[in-house]
């Protein structure tokens, strides 16, 4: 049976509410969502991680900082803070610096950037999601036919996007092939102004060491440091599991 057209729109998308003006009708907002959400490669658990979810009673009120300045909770909560702040700032229309969000296994740097595409898509911006081993496996895949889609389509479609958030840009062996990859797209989008969310477990002065000091000035200079902390014998999702069981 065909879906039934919206009763308040007819299928139009637009209504008359008050006055001569037509209103975009709530199903076109909803349709777009979904839309937006599947383009995004959001998938799975990784759909449903939210600001709201994302708790703060993991990280330690006692433990702090190698400086002794600020609890693992303290920074937790202000890593919160920024990233809410830049969803407002996406929604509203401004053009925030990106994120760098960095932290150990398990901290929950990817709780958090989930948490930006997800709010970012709801309110109806274009976000794309990537895993870097798996987006670079993708390229490679291009080549011989194993991808619906061409190098070129891959990379323009991360160098384009209006969001961009790239989880696990992490202690990987990166050869020449790839660290120009990535530098295409950051440049690219350093150039345009267009937000990156970034994770990884390197701290914001050690990228350099992994991939080349071209890339590091480019993620410098295209996001701002999100530093997250937990105890190193510590595993967010670890914990989560057993709780679970």
């Amino acid at each position: 049976m065909p879906d039934q057209p919206c009763p308040k729109c007819g299928g139009r998308g637009v209504y008359i509410k008050d006055g001569p003006a037509a209103v975009i009708c709530g199903c076109t907002v909803k349709a777009r969502v979904i839309n937006l959400a599947r383009s995004s490669h959001m998938t799975g658990e990784l759909s449903k991680k939210t600001f709201q979810s994302f708790s703060l009673e993991y990280y330690s009120k006692t433990q702090k900082d190698p400086f002794g300045e600020m609890t693992h909770y303290e920074i937790a909560a202000r890593a919160l803070d920024t990233c809410r702040a830049f969803v407002s700032d996406c929604l509203s229309g401004k053009n925030p610096r990106g994120l760098y969000i960095f932290g150990g296994v398990g901290s929950g740097k990817t709780h958090l950037a989930c948490s930006v595409a997800n709010h970012l898509i709801r309110g109806g911006t274009e976000v794309l999601f990537v895993v870097v081993p798996d987006y670079l496996d993708e390229i490679k895949h291009s080549w011989d036919g194993g991808s619906h889609s061409s190098e070129k389509e891959i990379l323009d479609r991360a160098r384009e996007v209006s969001v961009l958030v790239m989880d696990d840009l992490g202690a990987h062996s990166y050869s020449e092939w790839t660290k120009s990859r990535i530098y295409a797209i950051l440049n690219h989008r350093i150039n345009n102004s267009l937000p990156t969310v970034i994770t990884s477990n390197l701290e914001y002065l050690e990228i350099g060491n992994y991939l080349d000091y071209r890339i590091s000035s480019r993620i410098t200079e295209l996001c701002r440091p999100v530093i997250i902390l937990v105890d190193r014998n510590e595993d967010i999702r670890l914990k989560k599991l057993l709780e679970e069981a």
